[in-house]
């Protein structure tokens, strides 16, 4: 592999490492000790005692092993292997094979642009929503200047160029592993759509652009963002300027909508 190639696999790794450091943080804000989660989206493919960004959620877990179940569509042995005291299920990719509400939490980080067209994002979204209580989960940002997955700058603001170019460059991502990424905008039309009756959206920041989304939502409550915690107690706020910096640097003012059924 060239340096230069080298160099920039390097740098993607680590703000990749450091994207889910923070989000995961936001996550374990919400989280409580004794709460169940559902972590979506766990795969084998990856070295359980390395710390890069795969798995993140499960190998930084630092609550009860049984209080965390693992979900994915490949062969989880592995996985089931190094971490005895958890629970790791394999499904098909559809309907979760759990009751409903059955977690307190569901996690998913960077799956729901892989599921499929938007009718499918919205199927895997309300099974999400289905069997937990809350839901926290994220997706890159479609309008962030470089594309994520494959490198590519500013192509994929432009749908039907994107999908010619990946069918051209990169076809695994059309033919085998989906990838129909989201802005906004289009997460807003999914969560309208959807069961959930509250949610909040938060803007993650590279360099002061949104590089990726995190969204709380929930069809039983309303959701316990840190957005509606701010909004309740501004002066309790404002006497902790250190964190709220330190949070500036992750997530803008973000974008509550609630909506009630």
């Amino acid at each position: 592999m060239p340096f230069a190639r080298q160099l920039s696999h390097a740098l993607k790794t680590r703000i990749m490492l450091h994207s889910r450091q923070a989000k995961v943080a936001h996550f374990h804000s919400l989280f409580r000790p004794g709460m169940t989660v559902l972590d979506v989206g766990v795969t084998a493919k990856d070295d359980p005692s390395s710390l890069g960004p795969k798995n993140y959620l499960l190998k930084t877990y630092p609550y009860a092993p049984e209080t965390y179940t693992g979900l994915g569509v490949h062969d989880l042995d592995a996985l089931q292997r190094a971490y005895p005291r958890m629970r790791f299920v394999r499904y098909d990719g559809r309907r979760m094979p759990f009751d409903d509400g059955e977690f307190d939490w569901v996690f998913s980080n960077a799956v729901i642009e892989h599921v499929g067209d938007r009718d499918e994002q919205l199927s895997f979204l309300n099974e999400m929503l289905r069997v937990g209580r809350y839901v926290f989960f994220t997706t890159p940002s479609k309008y962030f200047p470089i594309e994520t997955h494959t490198s590519v700058p500013f192509l994929h603001w432009n749908d039907r160029l994107f999908d010619k170019w990946l069918w051209k460059h990169k076809p695994k991502w059309r033919a085998k592993t989906s990838l129909w990424l989201l802005s906004a905008a289009d997460v807003r039309e999914l969560l309208r759509r959807s069961t959930a009756i509250d949610y909040a959206l938060h803007r993650n920041r590279v360099l002061l652009w949104p590089m990726t989304m995190t969204i709380v939502a929930s069809r039983f409550a309303e959701v316990p963002s840190r957005a509606k915690a701010a909004r309740r107690a501004p002066r309790k706020m404002a006497a902790a300027p250190a964190a709220a910096a330190d949070r500036s640097i992750h997530t803008d003012r973000p974008v509550v909508e609630t909506r009630r059924t």
